[in-house]
């Protein structure tokens, strides 16, 4: 919250109930723009022990956090939300959804933003490697979703490869997908970390060139040229 204030977003903490697990929060930056549509890029703050959550997603908030005073300069199209969510991993909630997103989606539109929104896109493990997958549930890419986060790498300069999810997916845009709202993720090459969940997710793995490419996809989804 401090670094998105920082960076002049509006800043609100939007908690939430988690069944079993008392309360978890969002914290929502705010780009206003003079738009009528919306972008929402998001990545969790939870981890699984006995993982440290370095790459499981601290390397998805270093992304948000890096965007946030850049976002005004690159004169978005929409008005941006960036969110670190909570309550994203189910293996401790024990819950079917992922908590946090789900809290999310009913602020869209509880706010009356759900027809504005273009889509949401989840910031998930992308601290290491060269390249990165686009997952999403559906059978095939889509105009407005995955084709233009596919064109935003390009324009960054960094590959990217489309991948249908397994099932309804597993971060936090299968929330947004589940209420007729586009969502996607953009995650470590093909889908797999060998230290996901596990003790050896610490921060010396991760790896400035990844988290920079990753910003660099983000910045030009932001843009929309």
């Amino acid at each position: 919250a401090r670094r998105f204030a920082a960076a002049g977003l509006g800043v609100s903490v939007n908690r939430f109930p988690v069944p079993g697990r008392n309360r978890s929060r969002n914290v929502i930056g705010r780009l206003e723009m003079p738009a009528s549509c919306l972008l929402v890029l998001m990545a969790h703050t939870d981890s699984v022990p006995p993982g440290l959550g370095a790459n499981d997603n601290a390397s998805g908030v270093g992304v948000l956090v890096g965007l946030a005073p850049r976002l005004l300069g690159l004169s978005p199209g929409c008005d941006v939300w960036l969110v670190a969510t909570g309550a994203e991993e189910r293996p401790v909630t024990g819950l079917s959804y992922h908590a946090g997103a789900a809290a999310l989606v009913k602020t869209v539109k509880r706010e009356g933003r759900a027809r504005d929104r273009r889509f949401a896109l989840s910031v998930d493990m992308v601290g290491r490697g060269k390249r990165f997958y686009l997952r999403s549930p559906e059978p095939r890419v889509r105009d407005g979703v995955e084709r233009a986060i596919l064109a935003a790498a390009r324009r960054a300069g960094v590959t990217v490869r489309w991948s249908r999810d397994s099932g309804a997916g597993n971060s936090d845009h299968r929330e947004f997908e589940l209420a007729g709202l586009g969502g996607a993720v953009l995650q470590v090459w093909k889908g797999t970390d060998p230290c996901h969940h596990e003790a050896c997710d610490r921060p010396r793995r991760l790896q400035k060139p990844a988290m920079k490419r990753a910003l660099r996809i983000a910045e030009e989804v932001v843009a929309g040229r």
